[in-house]
C-alpha cells in the first residue's frame, strides 16, 4: 500500500524557527560557547596547576625524608665506635645502636654494617607496628665486594628507594670512617626506613596533601591503577585524572635503586576550584534560563493558538491508540500545515501497522507450531533410539541358528540303540541346548518388555505435548530418583561403547520437586543421551555418566540441584552459555542443537534454571538442573 505524501505549508515552520529558533539558539549558543570554551577551561587549568603543586610538595616531602635519613647515616658512619665495631664487635655498641628502642627512636627500620670484603658484621630490621624482626633479602650475610652498594672510597655514598619483599624502603649508605672523616675505609653502613602507611600518614599531616604510594610491579595493583601505571611508564610524565566530582588525582613516578620498577604516587587534590566554577556557571545558566522563560512567556499566547492546541488533539489521539491498541481509530484535522500532515500520516501509518500486525500474528502462530513440532520430533527421536537398538538386538538374537545337532540327538535318543554312556552324553547335550533356548526366550521376552516400555514412553511424550497444546499440562510433586532410574534404563547401547551409569547417594534423600514427570523424564533422557554421545565421540569405547543431587540453599529459596556428569569430550569454556541456544551444537557434524534448548525452556517453565560447567575440551562436562522443592513451591502458591 502506498501512502500519499502531502507537502506542508511552510508558514508554521517559519513562525517556530523565527521565534523560538532565534531566541533559544542565540542564548544557548552564546552561553554554551562562553562557558565551555573560555571560562571552564580556565578554571580547569588553575585546578591542574594546584594539583601539580601538590605533587611537587609530596615529592619534596619524600626527598626531605631521604635527606634526613642521609644526615643520620652520614653521622653514624663517621663515628669512632662504628669504626672500631667493624673490626671488633662489642655489646656496648649493640645496645647503643641495634636495639628495638634505639632504632624506633631514630625511626630506622634497618641498620646494617658490612666490612670492605662484603661480609655482614651486623644487621637488624624491625617492623615497628608488630615489633617483629624482619629479614631483607638484599642484605644477605655477604654482598659481593664489587656490588654498587659497597663503598670503598671516602667520598662515595648510595641513597634512594630500594624495593624489598616488605615494601619500598628509603635507603642511605656511607663508607665507615673515623670521626675525623679520615680513612682508611673499613666498610659500609646502611640505614633504611620503610615507605609504609605510618610514613605516608606523617607526610600527609606535614604537607596537608592526601596521597598514597604504590609499587608498579605489584600484582595486587587495582585494574584502574594498572592502566595509569602503564601510561606513566610509557610517557614518564605526570598524569592527571578526575576521580569523581570532588577529587582530581595526580600520578607521579619515583625512580628506585638497582633497576627496580619505579614507585607511583597518587596525589588527591580537592576540586574546590572547579566546584566554585560549577556553582558560578550554574547561577549564570539559571539566570539565562529564567530570562529565556520570560521571553518564551511573551510568545506563548501566539504559539498556543497555532501549535499547542492542535498538538494536544494529536497527542490525545496517539495516547488513545497506544492505550487501547485500536489501530482503526482516525483523527481528522482540517489543517494544511505540518501538524495536519503529521496527523494524516500517523493515521496512514496505523493502517499499515494494523495490516503488518495481522500478518505477524499469523507468522508467529506458524513459527510457534514449528517450534513445538521440532521439540516433539527431537524428543521422539531420542525415545526411538533405544527402540531401534533393542529391535536390532532382537534381530541378532532371532537370526542365531538353533543348536546344530539337537534334532539328530533327539532322533537318536528315541531309537533305543545308543549305549548308556552315549545316551548320557546325548541327554547332557539336549539339556544344554534347551537351557540355551530358554535363556534366549527369556532375553527375547525382556527385550519385548523394554520395547513396550519405550513405546509407552513415546506415547507419554505425545500425550504431554497434546496437553501442552490444549493448555492443560499440570505440575505435581515428583520424586527425582524414580524419574532418573527410569530415564537411565532407556539409555541405548552406543555401538561398541561400554557406558556405565551410576547414581550418587544424594538422589534418594532429595525431597520431591514440583514439575511434570513426563517433561522431567524427557529432560533427563536428553541429558543422558547428550552425555552418551559426548563419551562416544572420545573414541575410547568406555565412559561413565554420574547422576547425583543435593539441596541448594544459596539463593533466596531452597532448590533441588540435580547434576549429570560425564567424562566425554567436554565443552569449551567460551561455549558454556551458548549450549542452551537453539541450533547450537558441539558435535563434529553440527547436528542437533534442540535438546538442551528445549530442556532449558522446560526447566524455566517449571520455575527452575540450568547451567553447564566444564574444565575444557577432553575433560568432561556437568549439566546442573535447579528446580524448586514441591513444598516450597506449593507454599508460595498458597
Amino acid at each position: 500500500m502506498t501512502l500519499g505524501r502531502q507537502s506542508p505549508n511552510s508558514s508554521l515552520n517559519k513562525r517556530v524557527m523565527l521565534v523560538l529558533g532565534a531566541v533559544l539558539a542565540i542564548l544557548l549558543a552564546a552561553n554554551g560557547a562562553i562557558f565551555g570554551l573560555v571560562i571552564w577551561p580556565a578554571f580547569v587549568d588553575v585546578e591542574q596547576t594546584a594539583a601539580q603543586k601538590n605533587v611537587n610538595r609530596v615529592a619534596d616531602a619524600l626527598a626531605g625524608e631521604q635527606q634526613n635519613l642521609e644526615r643520620v647515616a652520614h653521622d653514624w658512619s663517621a663515628w669512632d665506635p662504628t669504626y672500631d665495631y667493624v673490626v671488633k664487635p662489642n655489646d656496648e655498641y649493640d645496645r647503643q645502636s641495634f636495639t628495638f628502642d634505639v632504632m624506633r627512636d631514630l625511626n630506622l627500620n634497618l641498620l646494617a654494617i658490612y666490612d670492605t670484603s662484603g661480609k655482614l658484621v651486623r644487621t637488624e630490621t624491625y617492623d615497628f607496628d608488630t615489633g617483629k624482626e624482619l629479614t631483607v633479602g638484599t642484605f644477605a650475610p655477604a654482598i659481593p665486594a664489587d656490588d654498587p652498594l659497597m663503598l670503598h672510597a671516602e667520598d662515595q655514598q648510595v641513597s634512594g628507594i630500594l624495593l624489598t619483599e616488605h615494601g619500598p624502603m628509603l635507603l642511605a649508605g656511607y663508607p665507615i670512617l673515623q670521626s675525623t672523616r679520615e680513612g682508611p675505609v673499613r666498610g659500609t653502613l646502611f640505614m633504611g626506613r620503610f615507605v609504609n602507611k605510618a610514613m605516608v600518614d606523617g607526610l600527609v599531616n606535614q604537607t596537608h596533601v592526601q596521597f598514597d604510594v604504590f609499587q608498579t610491579d605489584q600484582a595486587a595493583l587495582p585494574a584502574g591503577l594498572k592502566d595509569i601505571s602503564s601510561l606513566l611508564l610509557d610517557d614518564k610524565g605526570d598524569i592527571f585524572k578526575i576521580a569523581d566530582s570532588k577529587t582530581l588525582d595526580a600520578f607521579h613516578l619515583l625512580a628506585t635503586m638497582r633497576d627496580g620498577a619505579p614507585l607511583m604516587i597518587q596525589v588527591e587534590t580537592p576540586r574546590a576550584i572547579t566546584g566554585i566554577a560549577r556553582t558560578t556557571l550554574s547561577i549564570a545558566g539559571i539566570s539565562t534560563l529564567v530570562a529565556g522563560f520570560l521571553l518564551m512567556g511573551m510568545m506563548w499566547h501566539m504559539l498556543t493558538r497555532h501549535i499547542v492546541e492542535p498538538l494536544k488533539k494529536l497527542t490525545a489521539h496517539v495516547l488513545e491508540v497506544g492505550q487501547t491498541g485500536d489501530l482503526t481509530k482516525r483523527l481528522t484535522l482540517d489543517r494544511d500545515d505540518e501538524i495536519g500532515v503529521l496527523a494524516r500520516e500517523f493515521d496512514a501509518a496505523n493502517s499499515q501497522l494494523d495490516n503488518a500486525r495481522r500478518r505477524l500474528l499469523e507468522q508467529s502462530y506458524m513459527s510457534g507450531m514449528a517450534e513445538i513440532a521440532a521439540g516433539v520430533m527431537h524428543n521422539i527421536r531420542n525415545a526411538l533410539s533405544p527402540v531401534a537398538v533393542t529391535l536390532w538386538k532382537l534381530s541378532e538374537t532371532a537370526s542365531e541358528p538353533p543348536p546344530a545337532h539337537l534334532e539328530t540327538a533327539l532322533t537318536e535318543l528315541k531309537s533305543e540303540a545308543p549305549a548308556p554312556e552315549r545316551r548320557g552324553k546325548l541327554l547332557e547335550y539336549v539339556e544344554t541346548a534347551l537351557r540355551k533356548l530358554f535363556a534366549e526366550r527369556k532375553r527375547l521376552a525382556e527385550d519385548l518388555k523394554a520395547i513396550g516400555d519405550q513405546n509407552r514412553h513415546i506415547e507419554q511424550i505425545l500425550q504431554a505435548h497434546t496437553a501442552l497444546s490444549m493448555g492443560v499440562r499440570q505440575a505435581e510433586p515428583v520424586a527425582l530418583s524414580k524419574v532418573v532410574e527410569e530415564s537411565a534404563r532407556l539409555l541405548p547401547a552406543r555401538g561398541n561403547a561400554d557406558i556405565q551409569v551410576t547414581f550418587g547417594p544424594g538422589l534418594a534423600s532429595l525431597p520431591p520437586v514440583l514439575g511434570n514427570p513426563i517433561v522431567l523424564a524427557q529432560l533427563l533422557g536428553n541429558l543422558i543421551m547428550n552425555s552418551a554421545e559426548a563419551i562416544a565421540e572420545t573414541g575410547r569405547g568406555t565412559g561413565r555418566i554420574t547422576i547425583d543431587g543435593t539441596l541448594d540453599n544459596s539463593g533466596d529459596r531452597p532448590m533441588v540441584r540435580m547434576t549429570v556428569s560425564d567424562d566425554g569430550v567436554g565443552i569449551d569454556k567460551a561455549n558454556l552459555t551458548n549450549v542452551f541456544e537453539r541450533g547450537f551444537s558441539t558435535k563434529r557434524d553440527k547436528t542437533g542443537g534442540l535438546g538442551l534448548h528445549w530442556s532449558a525452556n522446560s526447566v524455566a517453565a517449571m520455575a527452575g534454571r540450568m547451567y553447564a560447567e566444564s574444565d575444557g575440551p577432553g575433560k568432561g562436562a556437568q549439566i546442573h538442573v535447579l528446580l524448586p522443592t514441591a513444598s516450597q513451591a506449593l507454599g508460595v502458591a498458597a
